[in-house]
């Protein structure tokens, strides 16, 4: 089993990528054509919540081990969004699973394969303690709308462009979105609701004593988050384009995410229980 950095040959390309990576500190994949019959030992840079990066290395130590790779995975800590991706774009971080947007097209390298199952784009909502009733009467989404509650979102989520789309109100915060917990919390603060993937939620339900889960909607829209990689490394996007289609349709990422998020069908989520409220996409990808 030889590395990356091994397997790149004498040739000028080989060389140049060479001396890329040594500066950056990584051996992140590199020059794939040079790479015939050894395997490869892939090394990345992951960013995030100990939950996504868990599924992060879980999936893509099992893509990579099908077309013969082995991975190493540095993490680099569990930051706020707007700088995880920063470091995506300076290639400080080589992989981020995120909702899809067109500055995100811009900034990086997507890879349009759904990659949760379309578990993250099912969200669920946390709520101040004792508010339940207010919400018991919803059936649709008309009915939410008059409620006129306010959905506390990170700047740079996708959420907030999919909530403005669908004449929800919305609050962005800047910074440290882990706030929001708090901001709901607080009777004093003009947020009311904070929507959660299904699969964050059937995790994070038992850290928030302060709030309660909502007990009956789940709402949904049509775009999954995808994989986005640092514009840093282009080969390593070319790899995944490949890769990934690949596990889609075998159906690993289907069960990888169902074994993982299995939390998701049992309770407080239940997410197949619940009433469906559908969201339209701001701007289809």
């Amino acid at each position: 089993m030889k590395t990356i950095m091994n397997n790149l040959g004498a040739g000028s390309a080989g060389r140049r990528l060479v001396a890329c990576l040594q500066g950056l500190g990584l051996c992140l994949l590199g020059c794939f054509s040079a790479i015939t019959q050894a395997s490869t030992v892939v090394q990345l840079a992951l960013g995030g919540t100990p939950e996504s990066v868990a599924y992060s290395r879980l999936l893509l130590e099992q893509t990579f081990a099908s077309d013969g790779h082995s991975l190493v995975v540095h993490e680099r800590g569990n930051l706020p969004m707007t700088r995880l991706e920063l470091m995506l774009q300076r290639g400080d971080i080589s992989v981020l699973i995120l909702g899809p947007t067109a500055e995100r097209d811009r900034r990086f390298l997507p890879v349009r394969v759904d990659m949760t199952d379309n578990l993250v784009n099912q969200r669920i909502l946390f709520i101040p303690k004792g508010s339940q009733a207010l919400y018991d009467p919803v059936r649709s989404l008309e009915d939410f709308r008059r409620l006129q509650r306010v959905a506390g979102v990170g700047a740079a989520w996708a959420d907030r462009t999919i909530w403005e789309a669908n004449d929800l109100l919305v609050e962005a915060v800047d910074g440290d979105w882990k706030r929001l917990y708090r901001m709901v919390a607080s009777p004093t603060r003009p947020i009311d609701y904070l929507p959660r993937g299904a699969h964050e939620m059937a995790r994070e339900w038992m850290q928030h004593a302060e709030l309660e889960v909502e007990r009956n909607l789940v709402f949904r829209y049509a775009q999954d988050h995808i994989l986005y990689v640092s514009p840093a490394y282009p080969e390593l996007h070319r790899l995944l384009q490949e890769l990934l289609p690949k596990a889609q349709r075998s159906g690993l990422i289907r069960r990888l995410a169902r074994e993982h998020y299995r939390q998701v069908f049992e309770p407080p989520v239940s997410l197949q229980q619940r009433r469906v409220i559908r969201l339209e996409m701001a701007t289809p990808l």
